[in-house]
């Protein structure tokens, strides 16, 4: 519900003045309650889950974006999908219309899981290999943050560049 009036939030102040319209936002979000967690995400900001017993990063959203919607309808091939020319185009984000779909699910964490909610300033920069090495190396998570930050910055900077790195503990 937080995320849905926040939608309605921006879409009226869009509305309200012109120099506000077409303006949007994303958002990922998680909620670890009774051993579980909930994702909730809108556009294409992203949530990794970094499995600590297999030392392999799991994608855990979908990103509400036309290059998404092309590779999911069409199977393009790594080159197309590399030279793709509309990449930053969002079909879902905040304020866009009045009311948003909130794509949520559950996941049940494992010990030591590291959760990463990140901008596609960070995930359109930096593979997802060379984020799950990094989360693989670096048990400080605030030496990774910064790792993965700089690393973006160090493939171009194209983007802001936010992440969050939550380590999951059952006790």
């Amino acid at each position: 519900m937080a995320v849905k009036l926040a939608n309605t939030r921006i879409h009226e102040a869009s509305q309200a003045e012109a120099k506000f319209r077409g303006m949007g936002t994303t958002i990922v979000a998680t909620l670890f309650a009774n051993g579980h967690t909930l994702v909730g995400h809108v556009g294409d900001s992203r949530v990794y889950r970094f499995l600590a017993s297999e030392g392999k990063l799991v994608q855990l959203t979908e990103d509400h974006s036309l290059l998404n919607d092309y590779i999911k309808a069409k199977k393009l091939t790594p080159e197309e999908i590399e030279n793709f020319p509309h990449k930053n185009v969002i079909v879902r984000a905040l304020g866009m219309k009045d009311s948003v779909a909130v794509d949520l699910s559950r996941v049940e964490p494992g010990e030591n899981d590291i959760f990463l909610l990140c901008t596609d300033g960070l995930s359109g920069m930096v593979p997802d290999a060379r984020i799950g090495d990094i989360l693989s190396k670096t048990s400080e998570l605030e030496k990774a943050a910064q790792m993965l930050i700089d690393s973006a910055n160090a493939a171009g900077g194209n983007d802001n560049v936010t992440c969050i790195l939550v380590r999951f503990h059952s006790d």
